[in-house]
């Protein structure tokens, strides 16, 4: 496979890592002997070493060495805020006392207490990353059993979360968005020369050492192979340029602008629409931002050619009972293509007359490798997108109630298929004192291959749009906020109690973008006003 691709993802992704932090018992700064020490050069971490290879990389870099338990709590702290974190393994502090005697249990049945802080930092890692945050994380150690840790490693964290592979050969354990590698410190010798009698009987691991020089631009690429994609690398490159303009940001959100926004609010009617005003000030900002700077048409120019060139073989592959000549050049012919008509655009490309089929739901299999594809696959990753374009509540943190609001789909408690989506305006959703009825509009689960929402368990859901089927229902403000929230239950799903006694409460499903959930009403205020009159079905016909 041509590497084209990679080398560009990888630029961005250099441009977007800035810190990497390192925690090592081992660490110094001056030029003493540590590193000629037999007993001790294989542990030691030379701080100006590493300091000026990543310097030289323009990243940032910071090593600890923590001396008590306290400095092992910090770095847990300072390392969930690092692009990249590395750790030795064996970390000698003065105190335990704050490792609890399960973890001393655990570890001892584990037959290896070398690594017990590693281990609890990489833990606090998983734990904090549970909202798939990505990071790499790198054991750098001068122990010669990397195989013997990667399985330690792995099987303390199975234990809070299962979605963890091994790949010994690699000696690194990954989830969807986390990677753990374990590599070797080594003495700088030229892979496969290495007087290291440590590896004598594992030369096998002889390309798991690296060197101190080695160390960035390893670290380079394996975060890029976390990253290599064009929508990550979209948003990798947004991400730069936000961070590279945050001066500028800021200087538009100065604080000279006090006054004019306290003025603003003490007119409003509703003084709580200025908190609105500034999210949507601050994310049109943004999106100007990257709009002026052309962020897509980067990954336009510079992306897609080159992906294709990487990802698609010249071969014959099936779609929909179809045998289609699929190439590189036909491929990229179809994404460049000026023709307006999608139908005559395939026909055009992939030169066959009965296209729609293809064109309308196997599009997505033109662009994948489809030797033993899983077809469940390629049905999760088209959902996952619809979701990236319709929910808006992907981002809402764990600890955060969701409130009751245009675009809000619930689902009722008694009657599991039975979803409903709130078509209150947003102004009609808050400041509420006593009881309020919500509007709502039936979702129906969808039993055809026509749907307009998954939720985030999947479920494919159509809307009701007779005029006749809209729903309310009561609701009484739960909290001094004013506005109906969600509360927790013990299955850990928020409810939104009614008014009326009974068993059927609503369940919070995913909250709608807003440009989706105004649609939705615009649609419905138009059925509404469609006019039904009698006239000559003769000049009816005749203007059809």
């Amino acid at each position: 496979m041509s590497n084209t691709f990679f080398e560009k993802s990888k630029e961005i992704a250099n441009d977007f890592l800035q810190s990497i932090v390192f925690l090592d018992d081992r660490a110094f700064a001056d030029n003493s002997d540590v590193e000629s020490n037999p007993e001790t050069k294989h542990n030691a971490f030379n701080i100006i070493k590493i300091s000026k290879a990543f310097a030289k990389q323009q990243k940032v870099c910071a090593v600890y060495n923590p001396t008590t338990v306290s400095d092992i709590d910090d770095f847990k702290e300072i390392s969930k805020k690092a692009d990249v974190v590395i750790l030795d393994w064996y970390i000698d502090v003065q105190n335990t006392d704050t490792v609890t005697e399960e973890d001393l249990t655990a570890d001892a049945e584990e037959e290896d207490t070398r690594g017990e802080y590693t281990k609890q930092i990489i833990s606090d890692l998983i734990a904090s990353s549970a909202e798939n945050s990505l990071k790499l994380i790198i054991v750098y150690t001068g122990e010669d059993t990397l195989e013997d840790i990667v399985i330690t490693i792995h099987k303390k964290i199975a234990k809070q979360n299962d979605g963890f592979q091994v790949t010994h050969d690699e000696c690194m354990i990954s989830s969807a968005n986390i990677r753990i590698l374990v590599r070797g410190k080594s003495e700088g010798k030229p892979k496969g020369e290495s007087e290291d009698t440590r590896f004598t009987s594992r030369t096998h691991l002889l390309d798991k050492l690296v060197t101190y020089d080695e160390l960035p631009s390893f670290v380079l690429t394996e975060f890029t192979k976390m990253t290599t994609g064009l929508l990550s690398n979209f948003a990798l490159l947004s991400l730069t340029t936000i961070r590279n303009n945050s001066h500028k940001i800021l200087h538009l959100f100065s604080k000279e602008l006090d006054a004019p926004y306290l003025g603003h609010k003490a007119i409003l009617p509703v003084q709580n629409d200025s908190e609105e005003l500034l999210l949507k000030l601050f994310g049109d900002t943004v999106s100007d931002l990257l709009h002026y700077t052309s962020i897509s048409k980067k990954v336009q120019d510079d992306l897609i050619d080159t992906w294709v060139d990487n990802n698609i073989n010249d071969e014959n592959i099936t779609l929909a009972g179809k045998s289609i000549n699929r190439t590189k050049e036909s491929t990229l012919a179809l994404l460049h293509s000026d023709i307006m008509d999608v139908k005559k655009r395939f026909e055009e490309v992939l030169k066959e007359s009965k296209i729609k089929e293809i064109q309308n739901s196997k599009t997505t299999e033109l662009f994948l490798n489809l030797d033993g594809q899983n077809p469940d696959h390629i049905n999760t990753i088209n959902s996952d997108f619809a979701k990236l374009t319709h929910h808006k509540s992907l981002f809402i943190p764990k600890n955060i109630d969701p409130k009751l609001s245009l675009g809000t789909v619930i689902r009722s408690s008694t009657q599991r298929e039975e979803y409903y989506v709130c078509i209150q305006q947003r102004c009609d959703s808050v400041r509420i004192k006593e009881n309020r009825k919500f509007l709502f509009l039936p979702l129906t689960v969808a039993t055809e291959n026509k749907f307009i929402f998954i939720t985030p368990e999947g479920v494919k859901l159509k809307l009701n749009k007779t005029s006749y089927s809209i729903k309310t229902i009561k609701f009484k403000c739960n909290n001094n906020e004013s506005e109906i929230k969600g509360k927790k239950n013990v299955a850990g799903k928020y409810i939104f109690s009614q008014i009326y006694e009974g068993d059927e409460q609503y369940e919070w499903v995913f909250d709608l973008k807003d440009l989706h959930s105004q649609r939705i009403v615009a649609n419905y205020a138009a059925s509404l006003s469609r006019v039904g009159l009698d006239e000559s079905e003769w000049l009816r016909i005749s203007g059809s």
